[in-house]
């Protein structure tokens, strides 16, 4: 494969891994209801740059499925408590 092929395949590999993004990382906290991650352990938990993981993070927060204290990310309480 070429150089260039090979960039190409990277590419669209990316980008679908991208897409694949907010659904993972919305799954990681639905499965640990109590997870509380700084954007520097939610970078390093889900293997991303730092701008990559806060645009991923503030996009979950403005659809509502996260929310933030502006220190953490964390799902957004159900109303029922914790037995």
């Amino acid at each position: 494969m070429s150089a260039q092929s090979l960039e190409g395949h990277f590419t669209a590999r990316t980008i679908s891994e991208e897409r694949d993004l907010p659904r993972r990382i919305k799954a990681e906290f639905g499965e640990m209801p109590g997870l509380k991650l700084t954007l520097a352990q939610a970078a390093r938990l889900f293997d991303l740059d730092d701008r990559q993981c806060k645009r991923v993070l503030q996009g979950l927060v403005t659809t509502g499925d996260l929310t933030t204290d502006g220190t953490s990310y964390h799902r957004r309480s159900t109303g029922r408590s914790a037995i």
